[in-house]
């Protein structure tokens, strides 16, 4: 009709763009109304301790610029490249109708779509594997065993530097608190510890044995004897400290298993020495536990006595039957000795909250992102073996008027439509694989994220099971046009253009 390349492809943009932009209204709006209820997940799931955050989630010119602009990115983006390849069509093909041109120039014609699909397959992987991955640590950080018991223990925190005791005050107030905390109903055993179990308060230095040249860094703690048979600790060589040990806050030292391997590998760790800021003799070997990172037991961790130097910074650990004693009874028991004193009690289960909020949020946002991806990924996949069955019509009749039946047309078309697919999955398979890496690490710093605990970045069971529920959706969005073009009449098909 005289119509210049120009011109088509300006209309063909046009229509594109108006998609686009009222696809980019929408996406907005459910944006607009989906960040109130994400902060407020946050909110619920970030617990005290962690850092303060103030987000501002009011949409303004700049948000709504940046929305504007990015939808018209993609409307051009995704619309110039079909448009060109529309302007160029051959006007004898296209006269002589769709399918035609269809099957002149077939590869052509799907080389881009298919890449498209695997690319946003490969997108719709790496979440989905990730996703998986997360919920894998989450379950495993759930169920986890630590090393040590956890319930019905309560720890106390006092803050005697704040209430400006000196260490001889506070090893009087401790001993006391000690006494009368084992005198109440329903205590089984109260003990003392400089860093409770899993509470982020990490005490380190170089440790060195005399004779040896290297230095590795060591985490230590300051533990009564008591410590150990609270918490279900065992010591498996050696002893456990004495009391007249822990009073005198002698130069002794128990490792942990991992540790004494490391130290000496091939020998007797007892009676050996290490040197912190004194010389220290090994005494015993306590089973490892995860004490300072959940999902971690092998780092370099000792036990050293607490003595009346480190009275100040004490922890109490109360072992007690279920419900008893109460939060109310210890807070009325300090402040039967100093009602000044600020005091904070926790039972210890309430220390895997902060290791799991990580594990909990990302895994939830990735989640929501991963099934909105693979809803995306399946719609893609649906659209391209539609719009290739709609194409290819006149084919497939010819192929049933052959002698083709149902079951090869179907495994021809299934065969097209997975090929991209697959290929978008192993991609997207490689490009978690080295995300995996990433969500093992331990941050360095007053604040330890870790998500995947006590299972590999390469977890069978995610990376076996997330490619198959992607490869079943793929194959169902692909079954229902693909038993769409089985039903063709073939008489029908081969007048069809």
């Amino acid at each position: 009709m005289g119509a210049s390349r120009g011109r088509l492809i300006q209309q063909l943009l046009t229509e594109n763009l108006l998609v686009a932009l009222l696809a980019g209204l929408l996406g907005s709006l459910i944006s607009f109304w989906s960040t109130t209820g994400l902060v407020r997940f946050l909110q619920s799931n970030v617990s005290a301790g962690y850092w303060p955050v103030a987000l501002n989630i009011s949409a303004d010119l700049h948000v709504l610029a940046y929305a504007l602009g990015l939808t018209l990115l993609t409307g051009i983006a995704f619309g110039l490249v079909p448009a060109l390849q529309s302007s160029r069509a051959d006007l004898t093909f296209a006269m002589k109708g769709e399918s035609a041109d269809a099957e002149a120039k077939p590869r052509s014609r799907n080389r881009l779509r298919g890449a498209l699909v695997a690319a946003q397959v490969a997108a719709c992987m790496v979440l989905l594997l990730a996703a998986g991955l997360l919920l894998r640590g989450l379950h495993r950080a759930k169920t986890v065993d630590p090393g040590f018991r956890m319930k019905n223990v309560a720890a106390i925190a006092l803050d005697l530097n704040g209430a400006g005791y000196d260490n001889q005050r506070a090893e009087a107030l401790q001993r006391q608190l000690l006494q009368r905390i084992a005198a109440l109903p329903g205590v089984n055993a109260a003990a003392q510890a400089s860093a409770v179990p899993l509470d982020d308060n990490h005490r380190a230095t170089d440790l060195s044995i005399p004779g040896r040249e290297d230095h590795v860094g060591v985490e230590y703690n300051y533990v009564s004897p008591a410590f150990f048979p609270l918490l279900g600790i065992s010591i498996v060589r050696g002893r456990n400290f004495t009391e007249a040990e822990g009073q005198t806050g002698a130069p002794v030292a128990i490792l942990v298993e991992s540790t004494a391997r490391r130290l000496w590998p091939s020998e007797d760790p007892i009676g050996k020495t290490i040197r912190l800021d004194a010389d220290y003799e090994v005494v015993g070997v306590a089973k490892d536990a995860h004490v300072s990172f959940l999902g971690r037991s092998d780092n370099i961790y000792a036990y050293l006595p607490a003595g009346p130097k480190q009275q100040l910074d004490l922890r109490l650990l109360i072992s007690g039957t279920a419900g008893s004693p109460t939060t109310q009874t210890l807070r009325a028991t300090v402040a039967a000795l100093d009602p000044e004193l600020a005091v904070e009690i926790v039972n210890l289960e309430e220390n895997l909250t902060p290791w799991l909020t990580p594990g909990r949020i990302f895994s939830t946002l990735s989640g929501f992102l991963s099934g909105l991806a693979l809803l995306l990924a399946a719609m893609g996949v649906y659209g391209l073996v539609s719009y290739v069955v709609s194409r290819r019509v006149r084919e497939i009749g010819i192929r049933m008027a052959l002698g083709a039946d149902n079951r090869d047309v179907m495994a021809l078309v299934l065969r097209q439509a997975m090929r991209p697919v697959v290929i978008g999955a192993l991609i997207g398979i490689a490009g978690c694989a080295a995300v995996a890496w990433a969500l093992t690490t331990i941050l360095p710093g007053d604040v330890s994220l870790r998500f995947l605990y006590g299972i590999s970045p390469v977890d069978p069971v995610a990376f076996l099971g997330v490619p198959g529920l992607l490869l079943s959706v793929a194959v169902l969005a692909s079954y229902i046009p693909a038993r769409r073009a089985v039903k063709v009449d073939p008489m029908v098909a081969l007048r069809y253009e």
